[in-house]
């Protein structure tokens, strides 16, 4: 098996509430767990970027299926590479719902998460990541 991970960003076409964010995260820990798949999702105010992990063709095939989700729009691979460990091993889906307080005292901030776009992120692979990292060990939910 080919350990890679993927990670886009989109924009929500609905408001999320906490509850329908909560509905979203157990039927997507459901299925990765199902698949193997592990990773992290933040949200701000319509904003989502995640990372997925796990085999590159069951990777590429959830990706296709969030990609066709009517649930969010502008949906942009930020990059997709090859891994050796999982960066977010212990979670089929960590979570972190981010505001203005979650930026306070964040190792190299810029204020692109202020109000974020997926074209922000499309020739900024590493800000998407290390963006992934700072949350990696704060789960909201």
């Amino acid at each position: 098996m080919s350990l890679y991970c993927l990670v886009y960003v989109s924009l929500a076409n609905q408001e999320m509430s906490d509850e329908h964010l909560k509905s979203l995260l157990s039927k997507a820990r459901e299925k990765n767990e199902k698949l193997a798949i592990t990773g992290m999702l933040l949200y701000r105010d319509g904003f989502f970027m995640q990372a997925l992990e796990g085999d590159k063709e069951k990777i590429e095939a959830l990706f296709d299926t969030i990609a066709q989700d009517t649930r969010h729009r502008d949906v942009l691979l930020v990059y997709k590479k090859p891994i050796k460990e999982r960066g977010f091993e212990q979670w089929t889906m960590g979570f972190n719902k981010l505001d203005s307080h979650s930026f306070e005292g964040l190792d190299g901030f810029s204020d692109f998460m202020q109000q974020p776009t997926p074209a922000f992120f499309k020739h900024r692979a590493s800000e998407a990541e290390a963006l992934l990292n700072q949350f990696k060990h704060q789960i909201f939910f």
